[in-house]
C-alpha cells in the first residue's frame, strides 16, 4: 500500500546534518518549564526538506511513549540547548502515541485520525481542516530550521 502522503518521512535526529546544532535527543520544555521528552527526529517533506513535526521521544525507564509535536509550536531557546514547545505538559499529556517505524505502514484514514487527535489535544478551540499537515500555524517553517539539516533538500527551498 503507498503512503498518502509519499513525501513525509520519519527521518531520525541522528541522520540530520546537524554539525552546529545538536539535535539529537536535544531536551524538549513545555511552556510551564516542564521536561516533555528528547527529540528522536521529524516527519519531513524529504522532497524540500521542510519539517512538519518534531518526534519526541518521552518516558522514562518503565514507560516510554513517542509523540508528535507539530513544527510551529516548537521554538528553541535562546542558548540553542533546548527545544520549547509553546503548550504545557498537561496539553501533551493528551497527544496521541506515535510509532516512528510504522509510520510509512499509516492509510489515509489513520493520517487524518492521528491528525485529529493531535489537534484536538493541541488546539481544541481551532477548527483545523483534514489537510492540517500542510497548512498553518501548527506548521509554519520555524527560523531555527536549517535547510542543510536535511542535505538532500538543500537548494530546493522552503516549498
Amino acid at each position: 500500500m503507498d503512503h498518502p502522503r509519499p513525501n513525509l518521512r520519519y527521518v531520525a535526529a541522528g541522520d540530520l546534518a546537524d554539525d552546529a546544532l545538536k539535535l539529537k535527543g536535544l531536551e524538549v520544555d513545555g511552556s510551564d518549564a516542564e521536561k516533555l521528552g528528547r527529540i528522536d527526529g521529524f516527519i519531513i517533506d524529504v522532497s524540500n526538506g521542510r519539517p512538519y513535526h518534531v518526534v519526541v521521544a518521552a518516558g522514562g525507564w518503565f514507560t516510554h511513549k513517542h509523540f508528535l509535536l507539530p513544527i510551529g509550536h516548537a521554538m528553541l531557546n535562546g542558548d540553542g540547548t533546548k527545544l520549547i514547545a509553546d503548550l504545557a505538559k498537561e496539553r501533551v499529556k493528551r497527544f496521541p502515541g506515535f510509532d516512528p517505524a510504522k509510520f510509512e505502514q499509516l492509510t489515509e484514514e489513520d493520517v487524518k485520525a492521528l491528525d485529529q487527535s493531535m489537534s484536538a489535544a493541541c488546539c481544541p478551540d481551532e477548527v483545523l481542516v483534514v489537510t492540517s499537515w500542510e497548512i498553518g500555524a501548527h506548521y509554519r517553517y520555524p527560523d531555527w530550521w536549517k535547510e542543510s539539516y536535511y542535505p538532500s533538500a538543500v537548494g530546493k527551498g522552503r516549498g
